[in-house]
């Protein structure tokens, strides 16, 4: 990856860093304002690619609530257990093809223990997350958000 990026703790950008972190994946439909609020101040890990002044892409591993992920690893109905899942990957949003790809490595090998839910008809984010060494686990289940489906994806490392 000969570009440079920037990633860190959301507590180590600025105000307009994080507005304009915040207005991307509202206009993307990764988020709804009062969650993204929420979440925020978890202090999540944040990535801007390829730099501030020029971003093509952004991402996150979001610190999400308990409940939250205890309702995701139970409606999956799968084996793992959510406790030692610290992260969820997502806000995942690329403005240029390729760069979807490009996050989702630098997240996936930023911290272990992270999960991520996808679209079960996103069939580009499921075959970038198996690249990355997630695997998909337990059943596709109704999401809260809309009439669609999720897949629940791991990796430990």
């Amino acid at each position: 990856m000969m570009n440079k990026y920037r990633i860190g703790q959301a507590k180590e950008f600025s105000k307009d860093e994080i507005a304009m972190l915040k207005k991307i994946v509202i206009e993307a439909g990764e988020v709804v304002e009062n969650t993204f609020d929420r979440l925020i101040s978890q202090n999540p890990i944040l990535i801007f690619y390829p730099n501030m002044s020029n971003i093509e892409a952004v991402g996150a591993l979001k610190i999400p609530y308990n409940s939250y992920k205890e309702n995701v690893f139970r409606k999956s109905k799968t084996d793992y257990s959510n406790g030692k899942f610290e992260y969820e990957l997502g806000w995942i949003v690329s403005m240029k093809p390729g760069n979807g790809k490009i996050m989702t490595k630098i997240l996936s090998d930023y911290k272990p223990f992270i999960y991520a839910t996808v679209r079960v008809e996103n069939e580009k984010m499921n075959h970038i997350l198996q690249s990355n060494g997630f695997n998909k686990t337990g059943e596709a289940y109704n999401s809260d958000r809309g009439s669609y489906k999720l897949n629940l994806y791991v990796k430990e490392n």
